[in-house]
């Protein structure tokens, strides 16, 4: 075992604070508050599923653990989950996709992040998934839709990646993989569905005779025998019930986007940390045979990234005060080993409204930024990587009375319709020439206007557009007055 201590002291007024693993020379001459086979760290979607595996041999005792009531940054999200190769959902709806050709997709998708034979094997049992997730309470399907969303109001089955852009469909013939949870029974989802996927899965989870929950508890140190393998944890524990009711309903207030427009977030996530330090308790846990550390990221702990990602400092944290990086710190006290701590997903989608797909992105240069159609991430590693966190959609009046008209006719969520009445109103200006608009986004305007005028060239010629975006996305900017969205770090949205 060779600890790696690097991030112990980086800590935020939230953040959960990691000791250095203990050694105990006689474990078995110690004293345990509880023992268990197997312990889960952290409940969101990677954790309750696998305590929901090891659960399925009955011979193993499970603990899993929550600093909150479970559900993570994945109850908040979309709920979306990305499964394919021959789903049930994709089968109901007419849709052809084989392992195979959802490998080949992924293998572009993922770069050199993972591995061809992780790609191959999650492809190959992709299939399976909805079923598995199903037996457990959660619920998928149909209607699908050929829509450029980045999230779907009339659909549960959508393109949620990159599979409709030009390099996606030279490698793979596209396919909609994104399964978006349903609500549980009936209906149709009118809500974010991280709200309709995690609940079932964490009450299947705690049904479960071989598992307990334990909620309001945080992991702070692992221990290991002289050997270094690990033995077990130390947690703190909040055990009062009134307490921890107080915790989940200050956790859960601070999730709230309305807390969040009053300015009241931050009082809610003291609250929560001044009940963590004065009402916790200790507690010693004998694992046998090992320890799962699903604890989330680390976006709500800033020193952490400003030494492991500086560039993405000016992205707003999405998730929760448990992604603190405690969960990477435990695994590194104990020898794990770190990789690609540099790499963010920043979402910065140009749709929907679909429309925006045909604007033009600049960076601070007045240079072309990004292919318009491509999935968030992809633009938000260019705004932040590439362009300092900055970054435009360049339209004309045409296009942007397009916008208007779609923005109008979209059924929207209450976050989409907060989103996109503050990102027309206060996010976007406009002028007469593009010199004046450039003085006023503040690039330079002969970089800007023969950016423009070599976008609408490649158009006006008939080639291929240089950054890849499909045909039907194409067209030129060329009518005054003209527009600049900011699609930078300034737009916290």
């Amino acid at each position: 075992m060779k600890p790696d201590h690097r991030f112990l002291d980086d800590l935020t007024p939230t953040s959960n604070k990691v000791e250095a693993a203990e050694v105990l020379e006689d474990p078995d001459a110690h004293a345990w508050d509880e023992t268990c086979d197997v312990l889960v760290v952290g409940v969101g979607m990677a954790g309750v599923c696998a305590a929901l595996r090891v659960s399925e041999d009955a011979q193993l005792d499970v603990i899993a653990i929550d600093r909150g009531e479970g559900g993570g940054a994945s109850k908040l999200s979309g709920g979306v989950v990305y499964m394919g190769g021959g789903t049930k959902a994709q089968t109901a709806a007419g849709i052809t996709d084989t392992p195979e050709n959802m490998a080949a997709y992924l293998g572009f998708e993922t770069g050199n992040i993972v591995g061809p034979d992780t790609v191959r094997r999650f492809s190959e049992a992709s299939a399976g998934f909805q079923d598995w997730l199903e037996s457990y309470g959660a619920r998928f399907g149909g209607p699908a839709t050929e829509e450029k969303t980045s999230y779907p109001n009339n659909a549960s089955l959508y393109y949620s990646g990159n599979e409709l852009t030009v390099p996606g469909r030279e490698r793979a013939t596209p396919a909609p993989r994104g399964h978006r949870a349903k609500p549980e029974g009936t209906g149709e989802p009118t809500k974010l569905s991280g709200h309709y996927l995690l609940p079932p899965l964490i009450r299947s989870m705690e049904s479960k005779p071989n598992v307990r929950f334990f909620r309001q508890t945080r992991a702070t140190r692992l221990i290991v025998d002289r050997d270094g393998t690990v033995i077990g944890i130390e947690v703190m524990r909040i055990r009062s019930r009134f307490a921890a009711w107080r915790h989940a309903k200050a956790m859960s207030l601070a999730k709230n986007i309305v807390a969040g427009v009053l300015g009241l977030t931050k009082r809610l996530f003291n609250s929560v940390v001044t009940l963590e330090k004065e009402k916790s308790e200790s507690m010693r846990i004998r694992v046998r045979k090992g320890i799962v550390l699903s604890a989330g990221g680390f976006t709500y702990n800033r020193e952490m990234m400003a030494k492991t990602a500086p560039d993405y400092l000016q992205s707003h944290p999405l998730g929760t005060i448990a992604d603190d990086g405690s969960g990477i710190k435990l695994g590194m006290t104990v020898g794990g080993k770190t990789g690609s701590l540099d790499r963010i997903s920043a979402w910065k989608f140009l749709y929907q409204p679909e429309n925006w797909v045909k604007s033009c992105t600049v960076g601070p240069d007045g240079e072309r930024l990004v292919g318009e159609e491509y999935y968030g991430a992809r633009t938000g590693e260019a705004v932040f990587s590439k362009a300092g966190g900055k970054g435009w959609m360049i339209m004309d009046e045409p296009l942007q009375d397009l916008v208007r008209d779609e923005i109008a006719s979209m059924k929207k969520m209450l976050f989409q319709k907060i989103q996109l009445r503050a990102t027309q109103k206060d996010y976007t200006v406009s002028a007469e020439t593009l010199e004046d608009l450039a003085a006023k986004i503040n690039v330079p305007a002969d970089r800007l206007t023969a950016t423009i005028r070599d976008y609408n060239g490649h158009i006006e010629r008939g080639e291929s557009d240089p950054l890849g975006k499909s045909e039907k996305y194409r067209r030129k900017i060329e009518t005054g007055p003209f527009y600049a969205t900011d699609i930078g770090a300034s737009l916290k949205l």
